[in-house]
């Protein structure tokens, strides 16, 4: 069995929980552009049709009271990581899916009160709910999680794998995209149970019948789903609105990517060698520039270092419409608990300095991991 928890509406409601102010309102997030998209929204707001992706104007006409706040993804990035501590303390091998999904291997005593457990501390570390699908393979878990939501708990065993599956719309399938329901509905495919039967016609698409195949698997390759597979850098980009000349204001951004990318970097157990600044411009194209350290690293301030001294050869006068910073060279770190920042008042102060607003509870944590 495998589990797939999903924190609900995990955006949307971090920043709630933060402004008791938007208690019971339609809350939508969004970015930081002038052309930006909905990135979370509540359940209050779905209920009005809103949706991530959409427009925020287009959001406000469905919904004229909806709350726009500006995506904080720095707090979003620290409260994940404090949820991915908790689930390697009850869980010692799980994967992390994205920013708020964990897939967790139930091959262990007590899986399903872990699971509950876990849930509660959640709950009582930062007032989240989540939402648990436990099937017997990957697929059925991320749709017993989705039908579950919010604050749900869902347990699939084998032999309820087809009367659970059945009568879904072939849309609730991860996997299945627009183009492939057009096609399955022209096929007059509505339901799983249709899309089951026509997998045994002879016209079937062999994608179509590894997907029945996956969806209805009484098991799955545990450690192949489970791997760990170490990647080769750790990279945030930004494309701006308008094209930015300023020297100043492109080493915010480049600070922040940095620091993006270094989050995510710790929170998966790597240290790095090499940073790198991609930019693009009109004028020039895309530029890239790297500069190695003579060891690993997971030390914030030496990565800073080297990219302040990458800035000064990199940037020009000519506009900048993309910016991008990788970490990579990179290599699993022996330390289980690493502290994320040495010197946090210098940091703090250099963000700060920067313009740049990074959440402090990051520079009081430690990151511990599994080994």
């Amino acid at each position: 069995m495998v589990a797939l928890l999903d924190m609900d509406a995990f955006f949307a409601s971090v920043e709630c929980v933060r402004n008791p102010f938007l208690g019971g309102k339609p809350v939508a997030v969004i970015g930081w552009g002038k052309r930006t998209a909905i990135s979370s929204v509540n359940y209050i707001a779905k209920k009005f049709g809103i949706k991530t992706g959409m427009a925020p104007q287009m959001a406000k006409k469905l919904c004229p009271n909806l709350v726009l706040v500006k995506a904080d993804f720095a707090e979003y990035e620290s409260i994940s990581l404090d949820i991915e501590s908790l689930v390697c303390r009850f869980f010692p091998i799980y994967v992390r899916s994205s920013i708020d999904e964990f897939y967790i291997d139930l091959n262990i005593t007590n899986p399903i009160e872990r699971l509950r457990r876990l849930k509660q501390e959640i709950f009582q570390k930062h007032r989240l709910t989540c939402s648990i699908g436990v099937a017997p393979n990957p697929v059925l878990s991320k749709i017993a999680s989705e039908m579950c939501k919010p604050d749900g708990f869902k347990v699939v065993d084998k032999e309820q794998i087809l009367p659970f599956v059945q009568h879904l719309p072939i849309s609730v399938i991860p996997g299945v995209g627009q183009k492939t329901e057009e096609y399955l509905k022209r096929m007059k495919v509505e339901t799983v149970k249709d899309l089951i039967e026509f997998s045994k016609t002879s016209f079937a698409p062999d994608s179509v019948k590894d997907l029945v195949s996956s969806l209805l698997s009484e098991d799955f390759d545990r450690k192949e789903f489970f791997r760990r597979k170490p990647p080769k850098s750790f990279s945030h980009m930004k494309t701006f609105d308008l094209d930015v000349s300023e020297s100043y204001t492109l080493k915010q951004v480049a600070i922040y990517l940095l620091y993006r990318a270094y989050l995510r970097m710790v929170r998966e157990g790597y240290g790095a060698r090499t940073v790198s600044l991609i930019v693009k411009s009109a004028k020039s194209g895309t530029v890239s520039c790297s500069k190695s350290l003579s060891d690993w690293s997971n030390d914030f301030l030496k990565f800073t270092e080297l990219l302040d001294s990458i800035l000064s050869r990199v940037i020009g006068d000519a506009p900048v419409r993309m910016l991008g910073v990788s970490l990579s060279d990179v290599k699993p770190m022996d330390a289980v608990q690493l502290h994320l920042f040495r010197d946090s008042e210098k940091i703090m102060r250099a963000f700060q300095l920067s313009g740049v607003e990074i959440s402090s509870k990051l520079f009081m944590k430690k990151v511990s991991r599994c080994v």
